[in-house]
């Protein structure tokens, strides 16, 4: 307890208060009352001498501190890493890091029990999850190191009560994150915004190596959904450990599926090389221990879902062969639709890129740079070859760029092969952008010149009495169709221009005044459309309704300038992210079914069946999501194919079914590549406010803990009363006024 002022002034100001005060009673009141007797003079004074004290008093606002020491409840998680990278020899000694984690816990033992006298101690072994033990176990044998998923683990339990620290004993190799895409970083900041802060310890080299030499892929990246006849870019990384100056050979496999169904794996063959396939390469290792990403691609001769791989030839000596290979599955689509979009750098371009018009449609981008930088823009004559691309969108590029040799290129495929043609607003568009003058105008519905407008107001989308009803325009069923056009976003600017005389353009939407907004018309064998807008993007932003009207609007867009308007897609499908999980991995599956109308059906019944490699059929449960449904599979510690099934019921009764296939790689995560990553502890360390000790620093830290407690679990609590803010205070200043006024009444003074 200790006694402390809140004054209502500065200090200065109130002592000289209290100065003039004190001096108006003892020079002023005595001579007022000189006439009274003296045993009046000195109840008056002694009266008024209370009064100015009290007046002190509340301009002092004294209180009283109360303090008090209180320990939290709190625990402390020990958490030790028991998966197979820790077998590795290359602790201090000759032991293995498991080892060196042993002798390490039997120096922490006695500061641990002594500190969980006063703090729950909970120690854990990690793997592919946290485990309760009493110890370190004998052997390191986990198949995972899930540190992120520990942390989360941890983080989680941090919300429901107070956890003080966390002791990680690990060599950092976390490869549990190789199939979520998870961030372990994040988890310990997490941690770090909750007060549990993480005291890492690390065991093990960063450059340890297998007993031996060997040569390891990992990481194949391939696009998962390809068309036939298309290059294919493979990219892998190439690990090796030893053979320095020798040659590895990588090639290309693909499957061989003639005559096989549903759940049957076709044989491996290599893909030949030639100009186009770029299936094979010969590295030459320049040093002992290389680590790089070698690029190769080849050519789909036939469409299906097919597996690849890419394969390092075993070489001599080498200890370990099952992580030389590494396959995935790809979708090769035949009758594919190839459309080229020509744009610069803007809002409209990112979104026509990110969007999924449709599985059968190949968008190829060509970003247009503008400004001082327009003369870097080079576009080769293979985008105008004759079968190159089904339809061609230009945005807002000038004429200038494409160059009249292959405008003149375009327009002949437009109107003698059936291409289709689509202009988009903006300003360097139609005419504005110099086609006024170029053999393109005459297949353009809409008359344009160099004098064209452009609003910069903002201008809706409204859809005409023909446009209603026409397939493009078709975002919602018919009888909300022009409800839904209402509701989206206007275009933030539009091109003006009018429409031709003598010919029968089709005007599909318009401004809310008129203005043709979305024109088509049929030329010579091909297909031609105008829009005059270019900020179609904005309604990927709205709701879920919305970003399903941006995709089926460009989907339809591009299926009317190619005539595809009538050939429908499976109703069904299912895809599966990703294509090859790691053993033990989530592989996580995505379905759906499409109506009459290409819209998702919100009320289907979905039912899944996986086969394993060992045959046995699994029925993973979906759950529903915004538009479409979802299913986890954990199942995945075999290597092999895992074939599925999905059936979807709609609400009429109605069965489709849709199929595909993923992989899971026979690799081990852990013994692959058992290098240690302290750099990782590190960083997990420090992000959430601990630190990154050696055992023998740990060791001195846990017994300060011991013997001071844990630092932030002493909890000062402190109250305040207070001294003049009560009605014992105001009582007493009344009785005291009361009484004095009273004596001066009775003595003459009032």
């Amino acid at each position: 307890m200790k006694p402390a002022f809140d004054p209502v002034w500065p200090w200065p100001l109130l002592l000289l208060a209290i100065a003039l005060l004190v001096g108006t009673l003892w020079l002023g009141y005595p001579r007022r009352i000189a006439h009274l007797p003296r045993k009046w003079r000195n109840t008056l004074v002694a009266v008024r001498s209370v009064i100015i004290a009290m007046i002190v008093l509340l301009l002092l606002r004294p209180y009283l501190i109360l303090e008090s020491d209180e320990k939290s409840d709190a625990v402390i998680y020990l958490v030790m890493d028991r998966s197979a990278s820790m077998a590795t020899k290359d602790a201090a000694g000759n032991k293995t890091r498991h080892q060196a984690l042993q002798d390490l816990f039997e120096k922490l033992r006695p500061s641990l029990d002594e500190i969980g006298e006063d703090i729950e101690v909970r120690i854990r072994e990690l793997s592919a999850e946290l485990e309760p033990v009493d110890g370190p176990s004998e052997v390191a044998d986990g198949r995972i190191t899930n540190i992120c998923g520990a942390l989360n683990s941890l983080a989680q339990a941090a919300t429901q009560e107070k956890t003080g620290a966390v002791i990680f004993l690990s060599d950092g190799r976390d490869n549990g994150a190789l199939s979520s895409g998870a961030d372990p970083l994040r988890a310990a900041r997490l941690l770090g915004r909750q007060n549990s802060p993480v005291y890492a310890v690390g065991f093990g080299s960063s450059e340890a190596v297998s007993n031996g030499a060997d040569i390891a892929l990992s990481e194949l990246d391939v696009p998962s959904d390809v068309f036939v006849r298309n290059e294919v870019p493979v990219r892998v990384r190439l690990r090796t450990f030893g053979f320095q100056g020798q040659d590895v050979r990588l090639r290309v496999l693909i499957e061989q599926r003639i005559g096989l169904g549903f759940g049957k794996s076709g044989a491996m063959a290599p893909v030949p090389p030639s100009a186009s396939n770029k299936t094979l390469r010969v590295i030459t290792l320049e040093s002992s221990q290389e680590d790089e990403t070698v690029s190769l691609q080849f050519i789909p001769e036939e469409a299906g879902e097919i597996k690849i791989a890419v394969e390092a030839e075993p070489i001599d000596e080498e200890i370990r062969q099952a992580n030389n290979r590494v396959e995935t599955v790809i979708r090769v689509r035949s009758g594919g639709i190839r459309v080229a979009y020509f744009d610069r750098i803007r809002p409209e371009m990112k979104w026509l890129k990110r969007i999924n018009v449709s599985s059968r449609v190949q968008l190829d981008v060509v970003p247009i740079l503008g400004g001082a930088l327009a003369e870097r823009n080079v576009i080769g004559d293979r985008w105008f070859d004759d079968d190159a691309y089904d339809a061609y969108i230009i945005g807002d590029v000038p004429a200038s760029v494409l160059g009249e040799a292959r405008i003149r290129r375009l327009y002949r495929l437009c109107q003698d092969r059936g291409v289709g043609l689509m202009m988009i607003g903006g300003q360097d568009s139609f005419g504005r952008g110099g086609y006024h003058q170029t053999p393109l105008a005459s297949l353009l519905p809409v008359v344009i010149s160099g004098s064209d407008q452009q609003l910069t107001d903002p201008v809706p989308v409204v859809p005409t009495q023909a446009g209603i009803r026409n397939p493009i325009l078709q975002i919602a069923s018919l009888d909300q169709n022009l409800a839904r056009w209402r509701e989206l976003a206007p275009m933030e600017g539009a091109n003006v221009f009018r429409l031709k005389e003598g010919t029968a353009p089709q005007v599909l939407a318009e401004s809310a005044n008129g203005m043709p907004m979305l024109v088509t018309q049929s030329t010579g064998s091909g297909r031609v459309m105008v829009f005059a807008g270019d900020t179609t993007w904005q309604w990927a932003l709205q709701e879920d309704w919305a970003v399903e009207a941006h995709q089926r609007f460009w989907r339809q867009v591009i299926f009317w300038l190619t005539r595809m308007e009538e050939d429908g897609e499976n109703k069904a499908w299912i895809s599966v992210e990703p294509r090859q999980v790691m053993p033990g991995g989530n592989a996580e599956m995505s379905f759906g079914l499409r109506g009459e109308d290409g819209l998702p059906v919100k009320d289907a019944n979905y039912k899944l069946d996986v086969i394993r490699p060992d045959g046995e059929t699994s029925n993973p449960q979906p759950r529903a999501e915004a538009l479409s449904a979802a299913a986890d599979f954990t199942e995945t510690d075999d290597p092999g194919d895992y074939w599925v099934r999905l059936e979807a019921t709609g609400p009429d009764g109605t069965t489709h079914q849709d199929t595909t296939r993923f992989l899971v790689n026979n690799q081990d995560p852990e013994l692959d590549n058992p290098a240690a990553d302290p750099g990782l502890l590190r960083e997990i360390a420090h992000v959430s406010g601990g630190d990154f000790l050696s055992g023998d620093e740990l060791q001195k830290r846990l017994e300060e803990w011991a013997e001071d407690g844990l630092p932030g679990m002493q909890i000062k609590r402190s109250r305040s009363i207070l001294l003049w803010d009560n009605w014992f205070v105001l009582l007493a200043f009344v009785g005291l006024m009361t009484a004095e006024w009273a004596i001066r009444k009775k003595r003459g003074l009032v």
